[in-house]
């Protein structure tokens, strides 16, 4: 019962910061100076509230948590953004086909074990997969992706051959309303869709990436950047 109204004035104290900008000053004082200040109130909290113990070696004890509960504290706040790089980093090498945002912009993808690279896009406000490949002179999707695009795959002329892992192939000419991949977004791209059981993966072709500024291969990570 002690620990209720000094965990939640941290916890009050601790959520204020959180949604404060760092530089702003809260009644003339620091983000430093109100989570100090936050520490004692809730530590005199804790010891007005037994205040009629008299075990020393308790009060000792109680102190030395407190302590404890303060640094880790401070440390969460203050390497917060550090935290969320780490956090991020976990998730792309979980999940390499996950665009991360570099700086300027640029959507950074890792390769996977195999080495190649693959991106999460939207097509048409879509999730797919699409297979990095300068080879292909246009993105070239599969049936199964160009479905959940919104294509009626169905009606489609397939009157364009391709090349594919599976060998020789019939694709159609489509135009697709948007493709994004991170915050790269790119409308009215010409693209492909190949038949059914065809291809075992949409490719991200020239079609895409010749608009781009620049593409490259840096330290394992595929970088593309917008114009």
């Amino acid at each position: 019962m002690r620990l209720y109204l000094p965990l939640a004035i941290l916890a009050v104290a601790v959520a204020f910061l959180l949604l404060t900008p760092a530089e702003t000053k809260i009644a003339g004082l620091g983000h430093n100076a109100i989570g100090s200040m936050a520490g004692l109130v809730a530590m005199l909290a804790y010891f007005l509230s037994g205040s009629r113990r008299s075990d020393i070696s308790r009060m000792v004890g109680s102190v030395a948590i407190w302590g404890v509960l303060l640094a880790v504290i401070a440390g969460v706040y203050a390497y917060r953004y550090d935290a969320s790089d780490f956090v991020d980093r976990i998730s792309a090498e979980l999940l390499p086909s996950e665009p991360t945002i570099g700086a300027g912009g640029e959507a950074i993808i890792r390769s996977r074990l195999g080495g190649q690279f693959a991106a999460t896009a939207r097509i048409n406000g879509t999730r797919a997969t699409l297979l990095f490949d300068t080879g292909a002179s246009m993105v070239v999707l599969t049936a199964s992706d160009a479905r959940r695009a919104g294509i009626n795959v169905a009606g489609l002329a397939y009157d364009v051959p391709v090349t594919t892992a599976n060998g020789s192939a019939l694709a159609a000419e489509v135009r697709l309303d948007e493709i994004s991949v991170g915050q790269i977004a790119m409308r009215k791209v010409p693209a492909l869709v190949a038949k059914a059981g065809a291809l075992e993966e949409s490719l991200l072709g020239m079609s895409f990436l010749s608009r781009l500024k620049s593409y490259s291969v840096e330290r394992g990570k595929l970088v593309l950047t917008a114009k």
